[in-house]
């Protein structure tokens, strides 16, 4: 009967340890970084990439020194060259000016990692 209870005492401590570590696991994001955009296709995807881009020139520029923005400048031209093959400039502008504002408070990680695959994946200059 003893060894029935310390078995079962056992299993039960077991059991609650197992929990306990579950509970402990830290939750793994539900969308990765750059979801947003490489998700995305088309115009979307060139749309949201150049708010991207424009909030990481943002950052740049506002640095002491301000950092190097021209491959940002230039990647953001590339998409807004995609984006044009399928609205005019007015309608990519206003697109644009409503995804940085929504887009705006985006933590400076998923900023830095959006940018980073903006900047990795830009299409060809147009």
């Amino acid at each position: 009967m003893t060894v029935r209870r310390t078995t079962a005492f056992t299993a039960a401590v077991l059991a609650l340890g197992a929990c306990q570590q579950k509970a402990e696991a830290p939750a793994a994001p539900a969308t990765p970084l750059a979801e947003v955009v490489s998700g995305a296709t088309g115009v979307d995807q060139a749309v949201a990439c150049m708010a991207y881009l424009a909030l990481k020139q943002t950052a740049l520029e506002a640095r002491t020194p301000a950092g190097d923005v021209t491959a940002v400048r230039a990647a953001l031209n590339d998409w807004e060259g995609l984006a044009l093959q399928s609205m005019t400039a007015d309608e990519v502008a206003q697109y644009f000016a409503s995804s940085v504002a929504v887009e705006d408070d985006a933590s400076p990680e998923t900023i830095e990692v959006t940018a980073a695959w903006c900047l990795a994946n830009k299409p060809a200059a147009a």
